[in-house]
């Protein structure tokens, strides 16, 4: 398995989506990402900048996610 194979296969590790959910997003199928993630094929830069953009979304929203609920903690902490 080359470098960016390995890149494909962490960031789905990282951005906690199933396989069929990221191809969705980034408008491949789930049977092309899974041979990306696997290292049977290699995948274009521009599929790389899509799969990119995704993940950083992904991201993104987990961010929001984690300031929400750290909002609300503090809230609760302060009515106590």
């Amino acid at each position: 398995m080359d470098r960016v194979n390995r890149l494909v296969a962490d960031a789905l590790k990282v951005a906690a989506l199933a396989v069929e959910e990221l191809a969705a997003r980034a408008g491949l199928s789930s049977s092309a990402l899974r041979r990306y993630r696997l290292g049977d094929r290699s995948p274009s830069s521009g599929v790389l900048r899509r799969l990119a953009g995704e993940m950083r979304r992904q991201a993104r929203q987990l961010q929001r996610l984690a300031h929400s609920l750290e909002a609300e903690a503090q809230k609760g902490g302060k009515r106590a």
